[in-house]
């Protein structure tokens, strides 16, 4: 008897003792649980936080305004624009490309601000701006249309800050007129028109009627997968900035036709060669994971153009200004602090 109460008490002492490592186990997991889901929730928090802040237009690049130009054709437009930094600053001018929008200056106008005036505008066909059914948004009539946005502005010899096709009309109106900038920075500027499917363009004609046809749900994602073909770092792609791309096209049938009739302005085959008198400088930037723009084709224009330096970013995409903001703004920067 007295043996088997030795084992019974020894027993119940390491029952005990198990109970009391079981308890705290749970306790220390229930305790872990809790601060792993505090932290997550505050991950999530401030991620929420920051992408609010990145997509605030409003905050970033200044209140949206329009200005009206006179087209060539003699129809008046407007223009949205979106401006801020130094009130009294050097001008900065930016624009943006085929199917996008001043947004895509979102994270490279801040880092500019605080020494420039940094002015956005929508392309006329895109974002806030008019997209007149009548026009046909050619090379030339888009760098009339800029040539007339900025005397409207009243910007005096700007630096142009351009993407992919913005590129390919500010080439074309500084061209034309060559006081126009005081220097180009064009980020991946489409001057190859050999990128351009020939069997593309005749659709152009059926642009609105494609976008009526479509469920909006397939030009969402339309542009979804175009936003993934121009942004490299992943992690910049959301939900929230899917839908800011994909507002100028909700339930207007003409952001499609000029979207589609703006692959005749990419296909002009008289580029580059036309460029080959731009005195402006410029600056050409890639990003050599850009899927769009060929570095052959932004080589054969710095050969094309006399005083033009090409530079390139090693990870950075199409849209290197998204990807990148502070590399862009370290080399505008340094280009217009050399500009005479």
């Amino acid at each position: 008897m007295e043996i088997a109460s030795v084992w019974t008490s020894y027993w119940l002492y390491f029952a005990a003792i198990a109970a009391i490592v079981t308890v705290l186990i749970i306790a220390l997991t229930l305790r872990y649980r809790s601060k792993s889901a505090v932290a997550l929730r505050a991950m999530i928090e401030a991620q929420i936080a920051r992408e609010a802040d990145e997509l605030d237009l409003d905050k970033r690049l200044g209140p949206l305004e329009y200005v009206e130009i006179e087209a060539a054709s003699g129809k008046k437009l407007k223009i949205a624009v979106r401006r801020s930094g130094a009130e009294t600053g050097p001008e900065i001018l930016c624009i943006h490309g085929i199917g996008a929008s001043m947004i895509i200056y979102r994270r490279l106008a801040p880092h500019l601000a605080d020494t420039y005036r940094v002015t956005c505008i929508d392309l006329p066909g895109f974002g806030m701006s008019d997209k007149p059914r009548s026009f046909l948004y050619t090379l030339d009539e888009q760098a009339e249309n800029l040539t007339r946005a900025v005397d409207a502005l009243k910007l005096v010899k700007p630096l142009a800050v351009v993407s992919s096709m913005g590129g390919s009309i500010a080439l074309a109106a500084a061209t034309k007129k060559g006081d126009m900038f005081r220097g180009i920075v064009a980020l991946s500027p489409a001057v190859d028109p050999s990128r351009i499917p020939v069997a593309l363009l005749p659709l152009a004609q059926y642009g609105e009627m494609l976008h009526r046809l479509n469920p909006q749900l397939t030009v969402q994602t339309v542009v979804r997968t175009v936003v993934g073909q121009v942004i490299a770092r992943r992690e910049l792609i959301t939900p929230s900035l899917v839908s800011l791309y994909f507002e100028p096209f909700k339930g207007n049938s003409l952001a499609g036709a000029s979207f589609m009739k703006a692959f005749n302005l990419l296909a002009d085959r008289r580029m580059p060669a036309l460029f080959s008198k731009l005195e402006t400088p410029l600056l050409i930037i890639r990003g050599l994971r850009d899927k769009l723009v060929k570095q052959a084709a932004c080589e054969d224009l710095k050969r094309i153009v006399a005083h033009s330096t090409l530079i390139t970013h090693p990870s950075a995409g199409h849209h290197i200004m998204e990807d990148e903001p502070e590399f862009i703004a370290a080399e505008v920067r340094k280009f217009d602090g050399n500009l005479v």
